[in-house]
């Protein structure tokens, strides 16, 4: 995975590089922020709500991707048309229950990995606690994960979502 960002970077401009209709991967984390806004069912309820939003945009039928919650922490992982994905990311950073999303990669992609219209969630918890542990990471904490590390992620789950 040839990463478009790679630590601190201008998120609105990463975007830019790419023509509105090209086909993009982009992976981008936060942190839970629904303390006051998580229902008291619990908070899969909540996830349900970010995965599935009302009303949807066009762009949530343009994109496809995974999404995963642990340990506080959000990872989506996005691609579709270069618009699409940069809509979706930019409703991520005005969704109060995120708060300091950062964009981990923007790169182009020939063929995608994830259907149109779709967003999955992932548990795969064990496996990517495996990962983490490999780099060094005893916990989850998507604000650590490389380029490298995602590039891992996404094959285990193709791997495992055939």
């Amino acid at each position: 995975m040839a990463a478009g960002i790679e630590g601190p970077s201008d998120d609105m401009t990463a975007f830019e590089d790419y023509a509105p209709d090209a086909l993009v991967r982009a992976a981008f984390c936060s942190e839970a922020n629904f303390s006051s806004w998580a229902d008291p069912r619990g908070v899969e309820l909540e996830i349900s709500r970010i995965m599935y939003p009302a009303p949807r945009l066009q762009a949530d039928a343009l994109a496809g991707g995974i999404f995963h919650y642990g340990n506080r922490y959000f990872l989506q992982c996005v691609e579709g048309p270069r618009e699409a994905v940069e809509a979706i990311y930019r409703r991520n950073l005005d969704d109060v229950r995120h708060r300091n999303t950062e964009l981990l990669v923007v790169e182009p992609i020939q063929q995608r990995m994830f259907p149109e219209n779709t967003m999955n969630y992932v548990s795969m918890r064990r496996q990517l606690l495996e990962l983490l542990d490999r780099h060094g990471i005893g916990e989850f904490d998507p604000y650590r994960i490389t380029s490298g590390m995602l590039e891992e992620f996404l094959q285990m789950y193709a791997e495992t979502h055939r």
